[in-house]
C-alpha cells in the first residue's frame, strides 16, 4: 500500500466513524495510521496523524 492510499483510507474511516461510530471505522482508521506509521518510521501513531494531517493540508493549499 502507498502512502496516499492509507492517508485516504484514514480520512474514510474518519468520517464514516464521525457519521455512524461504527467499531469496525474506528479499528480500520488505527489500522491504516499504524501502517502509514510503519511505512514512514514514524515513532507513534500521533507522529503519523500529525504527518498525514500536514500532507493534506499542504494539498489543501494548493
Amino acid at each position: 500500500m502507498n502512502e496516499q492510499f492509507l492517508i485516504d483510507q484514514i480520512i474514510l474511516h474518519s468520517q464514516l466513524y464521525k457519521k455512524y461510530q461504527y467499531k469496525e471505522n474506528e479499528i480500520g482508521f488505527y489500522q491504516n495510521l499504524e501502517a502509514l506509521r510503519v511505512l514512514k518510521g514514524l515513532g507513534t501513531q500521533d507522529d503519523a496523524l500529525d504527518y498525514a494531517i500536514a500532507l493534506t493540508e499542504g494539498v489543501k493549499a494548493a
